[in-house]
């Protein structure tokens, strides 16, 4: 795989695999988004290759190595290195050139039926209108195994620009899509859809090197990525923003959305700008299923939401729909309309929040609960530990307790800039000031060796 991953070179080493429906006040649900006729399933693969020639697709400041806390960082967040698409050295290589020949080649039909389960499927440069509902992917033969995947790579990522959606059916596995634009700008389709939709039962899917965009008018009761049901998923160094309809009727359109599926990491990714949550966490009581294992890390999760209960990430977990296991680390959350990470529902089984930087999250929001950790009403949080975060809140750090203390909701020795917060479920708070290097362009390194081990940047 052609791609720098940001990971961080001490202490953390990178993880692994997460879905969708609403969250919270004003919820909604989808399992996300059309599909098309098309058969069959074999088996394919390849490994992967990135391309392109941007660094992020051109969108965020502050990674790289700097010196923060009195010691020096080697995290960076939502920082890549594009290059060139290749296929795999010794996979066959099959070129594409019309959004025909990705219709074809994704479902396994002529002139593609008899290709072998490992072939890299490359995609020249060029715009490739989807026709109608027909999917642009609609991708329904899979790879042999992790390292023999069925790969399709762009020849560049700005320069192959897909004006359609994708799927990953239901039990397809070992399936990479990278180097590619999926640009929703202007795109007709009105019901509820994903960009792309990964389903039940398939293992091992890889999203990478991809810019998921749109004009924040179009989209609808889901989001640029959803999982459903889906196991050992990866989503890394990917742009995605502007899911969605930006305004009073896109309160369910979000950036990631999870719903069901176990070990999924959300990584090194730039999620920005979504109508309505950046990453959302949901299960529908049960009716979508559960999530296990699943690791966020290393994003930029930013400026998402244009009303209130829309979040950087919102968990909504209630009845039998259990959200377990889940690490939320080295991220920076700031700017999000209302929360930066906010919980509805208790059924929760060990959440950690750890070395995380919350920045002004809130600050567009008048709303009385506004704040960076959210507790939406009394009967939610549950078995989630907040710890060695960093704070600047637009408002406070912790909206109220409410009855999530002895549930084992906790907010323990995190730094905070400003009030500290208090209430039952909150210990040994530190109030400093982070000296960031530069906020004004969101390079979030902190200054004072008091700030050492809190944060994103933090070792």
């Amino acid at each position: 795989m052609r791609l720098r991953l940001l990971c961080v070179v001490v202490m953390v080493g990178c993880s692994a695999p997460p879905v969708g429906a609403d969250g919270g006040t004003g919820g909604g649900s989808t399992t996300g988004g059309g599909s098309t006729t098309g058969g069959g399933s074999t088996t394919g693969g390849g490994s992967a290759t990135g391309g392109g020639s941007t660094t992020g697709g051109g969108s965020t400041t502050g990674g790289g190595t700097a010196t923060g806390g009195g010691t020096t960082s080697t995290i960076a967040l939502a920082t890549w290195t594009d290059a060139p698409g290749a296929c795999p050295p010794g996979l066959p290589q099959k070129d594409l050139t019309t959004i025909g020949d990705l219709e074809s080649a994704s479902r396994g039909d002529a002139p593609f039926a008899s290709d072998a389960p490992s072939t890299c499927y490359f995609i020249h440069d060029g715009t490739y209108v989807q026709n109608g509902t027909t999917l642009a992917l609609y991708i329904q033969h899979g790879g042999t195994d992790a390292t023999h995947r069925r790969v399709f790579v762009g020849q560049s990522r700005t320069g192959v620009i897909i004006k359609g959606r994708a799927t990953i059916d239901a039990n397809i596995s070992h399936v990479q899509l990278t180097n590619l634009t999926f640009d929703l700008t202007g795109f007709p389709q009105t019901s509820s859809f994903n960009t792309i939709s990964l389903l039940s039962g398939s293992v091992d899917l890889r999203l990478d090197h991809l810019t998921l965009t749109g004009d924040c008018a179009t989209g609808a009761n889901g989001g640029h990525v959803e999982v459903d049901g889906s196991s050992d998923v990866i989503v890394e160094s990917c742009i995605i923003e502007k899911f969605g309809r930006c305004g009073p009727n896109g309160h369910q359109d979000h950036g990631v959305y999870l719903a069901s599926g176990d070990h999924l990491t959300i990584r090194n990714n730039d999620i920005r700008g979504n109508s309505s949550r950046g990453i959302q966490f949901n299960t529908q009581g049960g009716s979508f299923g559960t999530l296990d294992s699943v690791t966020v890390e290393f994003n930029r999760i930013h400026d998402n939401g244009h009303a209130d209960y829309e979040d950087g990430i919102v968990f909504n977990a209630t009845g039998t729909g259990t959200i377990s296991n889940v690490t939320v680390r080295y991220n920076a959350l700031y700017g999000n309309y209302y929360a930066g990470v906010r919980q509805v529902g208790d059924v929760f089984t060990n959440v950690l929040i750890e070395k995380n930087t919350f920045v002004q999250d809130g600050a567009r929001s008048s709303g009385s609960g506004r704040s960076e950790a959210n507790l939406d009403a009394s009967g939610s949080g549950a078995n989630t530990t907040f710890t060695h975060n960093l704070f600047v809140p637009a408002s406070v750090v912790l909206n109220d307790c409410y009855d999530a203390t002895p549930k084992g909701y906790l907010l323990q020795d995190n730094a905070v800039k400003g009030p500290v917060p208090s209430g039952t479920c909150v210990t040994g708070a530190t109030m400093l000031d982070p000296l960031f290097t530069n906020a004004a362009t969101f390079d979030f390194h902190s200054a004072p060796a008091t700030a050492a081990g809190y944060g994103a940047y933090a070792p």
